[in-house]
């Protein structure tokens, strides 16, 4: 198995589903199978996949920064911790999606809140839930007035 060639594939995968959740005229058709079968079951499975597969050659563990690189040193653990980001980002933004529509929060402030949690997903989510607060603080404002 070529660790480099599952990468490839896992980021065009995961990239095209961004697009999808982004652009989707009827984003609420497309959460859940983003969810499910791409987050969860894709990604998830390459994600035990790789860690099968390196568990072997791997050295290192998670007891301390150095430990963590070591075990990072071989490439399907690596590959193993990308998609672990790769599943974890879009499964969040999925929710964030979800959530923003019961919220009433328009779909175009939310790209910005989604290309940021599609690069640096907890940062994005932070940018998420400040904009839902100042939003419903907004709208909650404006009904006591």
């Amino acid at each position: 198995m070529n660790s480099s060639l599952i990468f490839k594939i896992a980021n065009g995968i995961t990239l095209l589903s961004w697009l999808i959740l982004i652009l989707s005229p009827n984003q609420t058709k497309v959460i859940r199978p983003l969810r499910v079968f791409i987050s969860g079951l894709l990604l998830g499975g390459v994600y035990i996949f790789a860690i099968l597969i390196g568990n072997g050659e791997a050295n290192g563990d998670f007891s301390s920064l150095e430990s963590v690189r070591s075990l990072f040193a071989n490439d399907f653990f690596l590959l193993g911790g990308w998609v672990h980001y790769l599943a974890f980002d879009l499964f969040l933004g999925t929710w964030e999606v979800e959530d923003s529509i019961k919220e009433g929060i328009n779909r175009f402030l939310l790209i910005p809140v989604l290309a940021l949690t599609f690069y640096f997903g907890p940062a994005g989510f932070v940018l998420y839930l400040v904009l839902r607060f100042v939003i419903k603080t907004t709208i909650k404002k404006e009904k006591t007035t």
